[in-house]
C-alpha cells in the first residue's frame, strides 16, 4: 500500500453553456450524446479551489525530517531474501518502476534496518515526510484522522511520495507490535538516481560527440539525440548486423566489444566508445560489414526515423547549415550582419561537391563575384600550398567590397571536398541591399534596439523606423539644442562625440552609437541638458512627427505603460500602500501607489523570520536573478528590489485583470481560435524564457494573469531555474508535470512544452488530459507514466490541434517542440498566427476582464506600510513541524536587493 499526500484539485465553477459543448457533439450516437451532457453537468458542479503552491523541494538539500525518531538504526547486511521481498515490494510502486537494474541495487543497498517496539510512531500525519519504507517483520496500522484504514504487514511498503517532494503526509502509521523496517530517506534515494543518470547522460553526450556526424550539431541538437538514444543488449556470438542488410541504426558501443568482418574474413575488432553504422543515418544504404557481439555488450542506438523526429528529414542537410552558420559566424566581415541576415545567406548557399585534384576556383573569376564557403576538406594552390581547411569562408573579404577587376587564384581540391557559395547578387538580396549601405542601416538597428522606447516595438515598426532616419552633420562646439528647448527630435551618434552639460556644467560625453533625447519623441518635454559637439560629428535623427506617423496609438501606448515599468528611481519611501493582493506560504503581495507619479505596483515582501525558518535564502536570490534577465510584454516585469533588517522586497508592476483559470471557468470550453491566441502568447512567452536558459517548471492557468488588454502575462516564478543541460529537483504541480520530472531522469526546458500541452488540452477539452477526476498525487503520476491520453467522447476525433497537442504530450522530451522554437511556431496549426502583430497587442483578445472585477485601486490604506505589512503578516500563522538542520548561508546572500 502507497500513503500519499491528498491535494485538492477540481476545476471550479464555470458559466459555460450546455449548448456550447452540445453543439459539438450534434451528430454523436445518442449515447455519446449522454456523456457529453453528463460532462456539462460535471463541471458545473466543481467548485474552484487555488493551488497552494507547487509541489516540490523548495528549501535547502541540507533540511531533513525524522521519521521513526524511536527505532534503532543499523547498516544490516541483507540476504537474498530481504532483497528479494524489497524487489517485489520496489516493483509495485511506479517511481521505482522506471529505474535501471542498477539504481535499484544501488537503493537496496543503501536501505537500512529499523527496529522498533509496539506503538512505536514512523511518522505522523499532516507532517513532512522523508522516508520510503518496506515492513520486514511485524504489524503496523495506518490511520486517518485517528480512524485505522489499513494494517501493513511482511513485504508491504508504505511512505513513496517522500521520495519525490517534501510533502505532509496523509496519514499517521505506527507499529501495533514489535516491528521491523528497510528504510531509505529521500536524499539517498534522490543522489542514488540523480548520480547515475547524470553520468549516464555526461557519457551518452560524449559517445554522441565522438561520432564526427554530430559534432557539428549544436548543444540542443545533441542534447535532443542523447534523449533519443535506446539501449541494446546482445549476448556473445549474437550478430547486431548482416553485410548486406538494409541499415536504419547507428550503434555505439557503450560496453564489451564486437568484431567486424567483411566477406567471412576478421577485419578488426571494435570495443567501449567505437561506433558502426553511422553511414545508415545519412544514406539509406546496404551493410557493408557484419558486426558479431564477442562478449555481452551493450550498445546505445540512434535510428534514421528518431533522428528524422528530432532534427528533420535530411541530417546531412543539417550538418551543412550548422557548418555555414560556424563559418559565418567565424568571418570578421560579417560580425555586424544581423542573425536573421546570416541565416538569409545561408538559404541562398547551393552546396558542390568536388573530388580530389578538381578545380575548385578558376582563374577566370572575378574578386568579389562570388563568396565561398568550405564545409568538409581543405584546399591548396597550384603550387601544392594549403590555403583553406574545413569550416571557412573564402572570398568575404572581396565581395563586402565593389567588385574588381581582378581574378583569383586557381584553388584545387584536397580529397573529397564540400563547399557552398553564394553569387553577389545572392549575398545582396539575402542581407538587403550592397553590403556597406546594409552595415550602416545595422548600426542604426542595433542602437535602436538598445532603446528602451523602442525594445518592445515589432520588428516590422522597427525597420520601418530605419527608413525614417535621416543624417545631420554638426560641426565642432555647434550646439544641437539647448536645455529647456522644446524638444521634438531623437539623435544617434554616427560618427564623433558630444559633451552634455547641465547648468553649465560638464556631465559626460556621448560617443559613437550611443544616442540622446529619446523621450521628445513620445513626451512634450523640455530639453533636460545642453548638447554640443565635439569635433565634427554625424548623427541619425529620428523627429517626433517621423516617428509618430510610423506607429499607431495603440503601440504609442503601449511603449508608454513600458517605459513607466522602467523607472528604478523608484525608493520605498515614496510609496502607499493601498490593499493586501494575495498571500502565499512565503510571500504576501500588496498593491502600492507612488506618492508623486500616481503609478500603481505590486510589491511583493518575505519577512526575514520565514526566510530563515525556510532556509529560502537560495530561493529568493535565484527569483531575483530570473526576473532581472526578462523584459517581455507578456511577463512580470520586475522593477526593483529592496531590503531591510525585517524584509526582502520584490517591486513589480501590477497586472490588473483576472488569472487565466478564472477566465477559463467564464468561457467554458474555448473555440480553436481562442485556444490558439492563448496558446501563442505562452510560446511567445516561454520563447523569451528559453532564449535565456530559463525553465519555469510550474506553468498553468493559476500562473498566468489576463491583463486589462486581455493579454496573458506570466507572473510568479519562485519554481522558475537558469539551466543549462539537466536538472533532477521535483517541482511542479502534479497535472501539469512531464513524466521526466517524477522519474528523476534529469530534465530540461522541454518539461515546459509539456505544461503547455496539457493547457492546450485543457483549452479545447475543459480539463486535463490525465487523472483529471484524481486528487492524490501518486495516482495522477502513475496516470501520467500511463501515458493514456483520455480524449472526451464529444471532442472531434479530427480536431485540428490533437497532433499538437500528442506532439507536445510525447514522452520523448527533444520531440515535444517538434525540432526548435521556430518549428513550433511554424506548426500548420499556428499557421493564421501573425506573431508581429501578436507581440504588439494588436490582435483583439478572446476576452477582456470587466473593468468593475481588477479591484479597487484607489483606496489608500491609511496605516503606515511597515504597520500593515505587519498586521498582515501577524495574520499569516508559520506552519509548526519537526526541527530542521539549518542551512549554511552567506551573512551576505542579501547583497544585491
Amino acid at each position: 500500500m502507497g500513503v500519499c499526500m491528498t491535494i485538492n484539485r477540481t476545476l471550479g465553477n464555470t458559466s459555460i453553456s450546455k449548448r456550447q459543448i452540445l453543439s459539438t457533439a450534434i451528430n454523436l450516437p445518442e449515447e455519446e450524446k449522454k456523456q457529453a451532457d453528463n460532462f456539462y453537468l460535471k463541471v458545473g458542479e466543481r467548485k474552484k479551489v487555488k493551488k497552494k503552491g507547487p509541489i516540490g523541494d523548495m528549501r535547502s538539500e541540507v533540511d531533513y525530517t525524522v521519521d521513526a525518531p524511536s527505532a534503532q538504526i543499523a547498516d544490516k547486511p541483507k540476504n537474498l531474501r530481504d532483497c528479494e521481498n524489497i524487489r517485489a515490494s520496489l516493483g509495485r510502486h511506479f517511481i521505482f518502476n522506471s529505474l535501471t537494474d542498477e539504481q535499484r541495487e544501488v537503493i537496496i543497498d543503501q536501505m537500512k534496518h529499523y527496529t522498533l517496539g509496539p506503538n512505536a510512531i514512523i511518522f505522523e500525519q499532516a507532517q513532512p515526510g522523508n522516508n520510503f519504507f518496506v515492513v520486514c517483520t511485524g504489524k503496523l496500522e495506518v490511520l486517518i484522522n485517528n480512524k485505522r484504514v489499513n494494517v501493513l504487514r511482511q513485504g508491504d511498503s508504505f511512505g513513496e511520495l517522500a521520495l519525490l517532494h517534501d510533502t505532509p503526509r496523509s496519514a499517521t502509521v505506527k507499529t501495533m507490535e514489535r516491528s521491523t523496517l528497510w528504510g531509505v530517506d529521500r536524499k539517498t534515494f534522490r543522489s542514488a538516481v540523480e548520480g547515475i543518470n547524470s553520468l549516464n547522460y555526461q557519457e551518452n553526450l560524449q559517445f554522441i560527440e565522438s561520432i564526427p556526424i554530430f559534432k557539428i550539431l549544436t548543444p540542443q541538437q545533441k542534447d535532443s539525440l542523447v534523449s533519443s538514444l535506446s539501449i541494446h543488449n546482445f549476448n556473445p556470438q549474437q550478430k547486431i548486423v548482416n553485410e548486406g542488410d538494409p541499415g536504419d541504426l547507428c550503434y555505439i558501443i557503450k560496453e564489451g566489444t564486437v568484431t567486424c568482418s567483411k566477406d567471412g574474413v576478421e577485419i578488426r575488432t571494435m570495443g567501449k566508445g567505437d561506433y558502426f553504422g553511422e553511414q545508415s543515418l545519412l544514406n539509406n544504404c546496404l551493410r557493408t560489414a557484419s558486426i558479431t557481439a564477442s562478449s555481452p555488450v551493450k550498445c546505445l542506438a540512434i535510428g534514421r526515423e528518431n533522428l528524422t523526429k528530432v532534427l528533420g528529414n535530411k541530417l546531412q542537410q543539417i550538418i551543412y547549415i550548422n557548418s555555414q552558420r560556424i563559418a559565418l559566424e567565424k568571418s570578421p566581415h560579417f560580425a555586424r550582419l544581423t542573425k536573421e541576415q546570416i541565416e538569409n545567406i545561408i538559404k541562398h548557399i547551393k552546396i558542390f561537391t568536388f573530388l580530389n585534384g578538381q578545380t575548385v576556383n578558376s582563374s577566370e573569376n572575378e574578386k568579389g563575384k562570388l563568396l565561398w564557403i568550405l564545409l568538409k576538406g581543405s584546399l591548396r594552390n597550384q603550387e601544392g600550398e594549403t590555403l583553406y581547411r574545413d569550416l571557412v569562408c573564402f572570398g568575404d573579404s572581396e565581395i563586402v567590397k565593389e567588385p574588381e577587376e581582378a581574378n583569383y587564384e586557381e584553388i584545387f581540391a584536397v580529397g573529397d571536398v564540400v563547399i557552398g557559395v553564394a553569387t553577389r547578387a545572392d549575398f545582396e538580396s539575402a542581407i538587403g541591399g550592397p553590403f556597406h549601405e546594409v552595415i550602416v542601416k545595422n548600426d542604426a538597428l542595433y542602437v535602436l534596439k538598445k532603446v528602451n522606447i523602442f525594445r518592445e516595438l515589432p520588428n516590422d515598426k522597427i525597420f520601418s523606423l530605419l527608413n525614417e532616419l535621416k543624417i545631420e552633420d554638426f560641426e565642432d562646439h555647434q550646439v544641437i539644442f539647448r536645455e529647456n528647448d522644446p524638444g521634438d527630435s531623437f539623435f544617434i551618434v554616427k560618427n564623433g562625440k558630444v559633451d552634455v552639460m547641465k547648468n553649465n556644467v560638464y556631465i559626460r560625453t556621448i560617443t559613437k552609437h550611443d544616442y540622446f533625447g529619446e523621450r521628445s519623441i513620445l513626451f512634450n518635454e523640455t530639453r533636460t541638458a545642453t548638447i554640443t559637439a565635439k569635433g565634427n560629428v554625424s548623427c541619425w535623427v529620428l523627429h517626433q512627427q517621423d516617428f509618430l506617423s510610423a506607429i499607431d496609438d495603440k503601440i504609442r501606448n503601449l511603449l508608454l505603460k513600458r517605459i513607466q515599468l522602467q523607472d528604478n528611481k523608484v525608493q520605498l519611501d515614496d510609496l502607499y500602500m493601498i490593499r493586501t493582493l494575495g498571500k502565499g506560504m512565503f510571500g504576501i503581495v500588496f498593491l502600492v501607489m507612488h506618492r508623486d507619479k500616481q503609478t500603481n505596483y505590486a510589491l511583493k515582501t518575505v519577512s526575514r523570520k520565514k526566510i530563515d525558518r525556510f532556509n529560502i535564502q537560495e530561493n529568493l536570490v535565484l527569483e531575483r536573478k530570473v526576473l532581472m534577465q526578462l523584459d517581455h510584454i507578456m511577463i512580470l516585469k520586475l522593477i526593483k528590489t529592496f531590503k531591510d533588517a525585517k524584509r526582502i522586497y520584490f517591486l513589480t508592476e501590477y497586472v490588473k485583470g483576472q488569472d487565466l483559470f478564472d477566465v477559463l471557468r467564464q468561457m467554458g470550453i474555448v473555440s480553436e481560435r481562442d485556444s490558439r491566441f492563448y496558446f501563442a502568447c505562452l510560446v511567445a512567452i516561454l520563447e523569451h524564457l528559453h532564449e535565456r536558459d530559463i525553465i519555469y517548471r510550474d506553468l498553468k492557468p493559476e500562473n498566468v494573469m489576463i491583463d486589462e488588454d486581455g493579454y496573458p502575462k506570466l507572473i510568479d516564478f519562485g519554481t522558475a531555474k537558469i539551466v543549462q543541460g539537466r536538472t533532477y529537483t521535483v517541482v511542479g504541480t502534479p497535472h501539469y508535470m512531464a513524466p521526466e520530472i517524477v522519474t528523476g531522469k534529469g530534465y530540461g526546458i522541454a518539461a515546459d512544452y509539456w505544461s503547455l500541452g496539457i493547457m492546450l488540452y485543457e483549452f479545447l477539452c475543459g480539463g486535463v488530459p490525465f487523472a483529471e477526476n484524481e486528487e492524490d498525487p501518486c495516482k495522477v503520476y502513475e496516470k501520467v507514466q500511463a501515458h493514456v491520453i483520455e480524449w472526451p467522447s464529444w471532442v472531434d476525433q479530427n480536431l485540428s490541434a490533437r497532433p499538437l497537442i500528442e506532439q507536445l504530450l510525447s514522452r520523448n522530451p527533444s520531440l515535444r517542440n517538434g525540432g526548435s522554437i521556430e518549428k513550433l511556431k511554424a506548426n500548420p496549426w499556428l499557421s493564421p498566427m501573425n506573431w508581429e502583430k501578436l507581440l504588439s497587442k494588436q490582435l483583439i483578445p478572446p476576452f477582456v476582464p470587466p473593468s468593475d472585477e481588477m479591484g479597487m485601486d484607489r483606496f489608500l490604506a491609511n496605516v503606515p506600510m511597515d504597520e500593515f505589512i505587519s498586521a498582515e503578516e501577524e495574520s499569516t500563522e508559520i506552519p509548526k513541524g519537526p526541527k530542521r538542520r539549518k542551512a549554511q548561508v552567506s551573512p551576505n546572500w542579501d547583497a544585491d536587493f
